[in-house]
């Protein structure tokens, strides 16, 4: 037990040496930014990356920023030299980002590769402006010039600072800075799709979508919230945990926490529309159609059957067959289920969210008015049925 003790002792005063050393060394690297005029944040808050949305940003979850600098430049444009983190990014340096007078159109430009962007003229008036500062990989996020992969000591942020300070004076002295470009997402975001809000976590949204309630601790990551043009979605990971007990053969008691995990989205509906399930649990009454490969496959619910047998017309049915319809549920309260990918990730919610539109795309006119959702909510198809008798397939337009 002398030997533990001493262990103990030896192995306290080695961590409290490192903690002492560590500290020293934060000091005076803090100290070498305020000798430059800058100030240090060590917890800055994923509010710092709100707006951009270009590759490193805009991609991937598990987002976080841990340490930041502010200060202005040799110019007096302000500048935010930040650590970036995600599934997606782990970058060796800071991100260094400057404001510009308005927001251009999206770009990357790697200092070894040709300008990324959708315009091939925008793209000469960028490598034309920007050949002598390209020394860095730089972005032109919205309304921001972004450097990446910043030395992170203060004299190797400087030279980098000079660096992206030459670039944005090229840039704005170029044709390019006459262009206009998307307004910034005002959170975060994904690339591609600007009305999607990112959240790294927030908890009290658990309670708008089903899940598991049995255990503890019950928190939600990586939400994806969107109003999707009238089909609003909301993505998130679940995670909690539970507790087992068991006695051993000495009558001595052991718990062990269980760690659990769960992928969910669930998209709503933003209009009126029935209760309708396809393939969607096992109790109920389940309707018929009058096609025997339709009905092997699918197993369609609802408590109006009449509008449902409008909904699920010929054309309709070869839809869900066509595409291999995934299992889901419309409830009375607009929340539809669906069962799609273990993760969930934006190419999931995107061929989810083509699957509900084909589905609403294909409901009668005539429903639409029936229901109340007039003009309808979701863009017809170029055909239409003519009557209210499921299976009509005369054509219009």
């Amino acid at each position: 037990m002398e030997g533990l003790g001493t262990l103990i002792i030896v192995v306290v005063g080695i961590a409290l040496v490192c903690v002492l050393i560590w500290a020293y060394l934060h000091h005076k690297y803090v100290k070498s930014l305020e000798a430059k005029g800058w100030s240090y944040d060590g917890s800055p808050g994923i509010s710092t990356a709100y707006g951009l949305n270009v590759a490193p940003f805009g991609v991937g979850f598990e987002r976080k920023v841990t340490r930041a600098v502010t200060g202005n430049a040799s110019d007096a444009t302000p500048f935010v030299a930040f650590d970036y983190r995600s599934t997606n990014w782990d970058s060796y340096g800071f991100v260094l980002t400057m404001p510009l007078p308005h927001s251009l159109p999206p770009a990357e430009l790697p200092k070894s590769a040709p300008v990324r962007t959708g315009d091939a003229a925008y793209a000469a008036e960028l490598e034309s402006a920007l050949t002598a500062a390209r020394s860095y990989d730089l972005t032109v996020d919205h309304d921001k010039l972004v450097l990446l992969n910043a030395p992170t000591d203060a004299d190797g942020l400087e030279q980098a600072l000079i660096a992206l300070t030459t670039a944005r004076t090229a840039l704005l002295a170029s044709p390019a800075a006459e262009r206009q470009g998307p307004p910034p997402p005002p959170q975060l975001s994904f690339v591609g799709h600007p009305d999607w809000v990112y959240v790294p976590r927030d908890d009290d949204l658990l309670d708008q979508i089903d899940h598991s309630g049995a255990g503890t601790g019950h928190a939600a990551h990586d939400i994806i919230t969107s109003d999707n043009a009238g089909l609003p979605f909301i993505r998130l990971r679940h995670t909690w945990q539970t507790q087992t007990t068991h006695t051993d053969s000495e009558g001595r008691t052991h718990t062990t926490t269980h760690h659990h995990e769960e992928t969910l989205c669930e998209f709503r509906t933003s209009f009126p529309f029935i209760d309708l399930a396809s393939n969607w649990g096992w109790f109920g009454r389940s309707q018929r159609f009058e096609w025997e490969e339709f009905n092997d496959r699918f197993r369609i619910e609802s408590s109006n059957e009449r509008v449902a047998h409008a909904v699920l017309h010929q054309r309709q049915m070869e839809y869900l067959m066509e595409v291999g319809a995934p299992d889901f549920a419309i409830g009375g309260d607009g929340r539809i289920r669906v069962k799609g990918g273990d993760e969930w990730l934006p190419d999931d919610i995107v061929a989810m969210d083509h699957f509900l539109r084909g589905f609403f795309a294909r409901v009668p006119d005539f429903v639409w008015k029936d229901l109340g959702a007039w003009p309808r909510p979701i863009p017809q198809l170029e055909w239409q049925p003519t009557s209210a008798q499921p299976g009509g397939d005369e054509r219009t337009g």
